[in-house]
């Protein structure tokens, strides 16, 4: 299992969550979550996804509202790696902002741009693109549209595997394969494999190295 394996890097913190047709549940706990005791409704359920957070450097105490995934009215988003741009985002989207985790601005971000598109609707992989190209640093990202339950995957520095079953994982595996840098996967709900839908301007901290 995905989750048992990410737990060997640490286990901060630990979430699960079902995306049915129309609907998201979402389960977060401090440290663990304990699969055998707690039982999530598969009913209905097109897909899990999740995240477990290793230790970091900033001290701070577990809350629902600082543990992955972040989201915001129409976005969800699960993130490794380190935004280096955070502060400059916060004061331009949300001025008032106090969540001291880098994630928390990206569905901010995402809900933004969204929202500034009044006169037009594009696809929803334009909104990710814009967004993405906004960020610097490193970061592996599996976004979840809201309004239609699609999860898109993107990476830039930070390392994001793949494989023909629909899975992916921070860790390699066999028959597992590396997102590429720049491009922008989304999963088909009914082959359940990753394809390729878009692609954004990569500006990883590792690529003059």
């Amino acid at each position: 299992m995905l989750y048992e394996a990410n737990k060997e890097r640490g286990n901060f913190a630990s979430s699960a969550v079902s995306l049915t047709s129309d609907d998201q549940l979402i389960m977060k706990a401090e440290g663990d979550i304990n699969f055998d005791k707690v039982k999530i409704n598969t009913i209905g359920t097109r897909y899990f996804t999740g995240h477990v957070q290793a230790p970091t450097s900033a001290k701070r105490d577990w809350t629902w509202d600082t543990s992955h995934p972040f989201d915001s009215l129409s976005w969800m988003v699960f993130h490794n790696g380190v935004l280096t741009n955070a502060p400059e985002l916060e004061q331009w989207c949300r001025p008032s902002w106090n969540n001291p985790v880098d994630t928390a601005i990206i569905p901010e971000l995402l809900q933004h741009t969204m929202e500034s598109c009044r006169y037009k609707k594009p696809r929803p992989v334009y909104y990710i693109k814009q967004v993405l190209e906004m960020l610097e640093g490193t970061f592996a990202l599996s976004i979840i549209d809201c309004d239609t339950n699609e999860v898109y995957l993107a990476r830039s520095g930070s390392i994001l595997h793949y494989n023909s079953k629909g899975d992916y994982s921070t860790l390699p595996g066999r028959g597992y394969k590396e997102v590429p840098e720049g491009s922008i996967l989304r999963l088909n709900a009914e082959t359940k494999r990753f394809n390729k839908v878009g692609s954004f301007k990569v500006k990883s901290p590792f690529l003059f190295i």
